[in-house]
């Protein structure tokens, strides 16, 4: 347990849960609270932050929701090392409510974190990295060639491209953008799975020459391509055909 409790200091009235959350969190920045720590006994928080124990039972609930908190029957709520990949993602639900502003500005968005971590992957990812790039676009080529596109490889293909980073912040903002883009993916991969096979396999061709400037073009000339083209009224006439 973390032995720095300055942190522990009373919250306004009106606050409750939510800045219970907020002084957890600071207290993490801060590095008051590190992962692996456990935090103090929920009646201890509750008199030191001047708040109820509901509210900080409530507090520590949306901490674990959202992957921060692990809560160990007997042994209290401990701050987690990492966040699991299975976990919710706080970050899709802002971009999702941001989406509905402006199409280009999400297509915009994408261009820059896609870019960027593609040109990362060029510096940083490993043999095996790639190594596991080229077997996506292997599968995805034989689902295609059976009649059955499989869009969960499409997706993973870029999970495991951003991964290529070695960077948790590429990862965890990179993915939550792609989540936007799982309708569109659904149309593209079963109307037009060959050219995102094609898309994918210049992507891994610009990252095993270790180009970047070539890594550039290829990721804006797709975006561009699928920019261009819109799903049917019938499904959202505001969702862009993923790359």
């Amino acid at each position: 347990m973390g032995n720095n409790y300055n942190w522990l200091s009373p919250v306004p009235k009106q606050s409750l849960s939510k800045m219970v959350v907020n002084k957890i969190k600071d207290a993490i920045i801060r590095g008051d609270l590190k992962p692996g720590d456990f935090l103090p006994a929920e009646s201890e928080l509750a008199e030191s932050l001047g708040v109820g124990k509901s509210s900080v039972r409530e507090a520590v609930k949306m901490l674990e929701a959202i992957g921060v908190v692990e809560i160990i029957k007997g042994n209290g709520s401990k701050i987690k090392d990492s966040i699991s990949e299975d976990i919710l993602n706080p970050l899709v639900f802002q971009l999702i409510l941001q989406n509905n502003e402006s199409q280009s500005k999400l297509l915009e968005f994408r261009e820059m974190i896609e870019t960027s971590a593609s040109v990362l992957a060029i510096k940083n990812a490993t043999n095996e990295d790639i190594e596991r790039l080229v077997q996506n676009v292997q599968e995805m080529t034989e689902s295609v060639s059976v009649g059955k596109p499989n869009v969960n490889l499409d997706l993973d293909f870029h999970r495991k491209l951003f991964e290529s980073t070695h960077n948790p912040f590429v990862v965890c903002v990179g993915n939550a953008v792609m989540e936007l883009y799982k309708p569109s993916l659904n149309i593209a991969n079963s109307e037009y799975a060959l050219e995102v096979i094609n898309d994918h396999k210049a992507t891994l061709e610009a990252l095993i020459e270790r180009d970047e400037d070539k890594m550039r073009r290829v990721i804006k000339e797709y975006l561009h391509k699928w920019s261009q083209s819109t799903l049917s009224d019938n499904l959202n006439k505001k969702k862009i055909f993923e790359k």
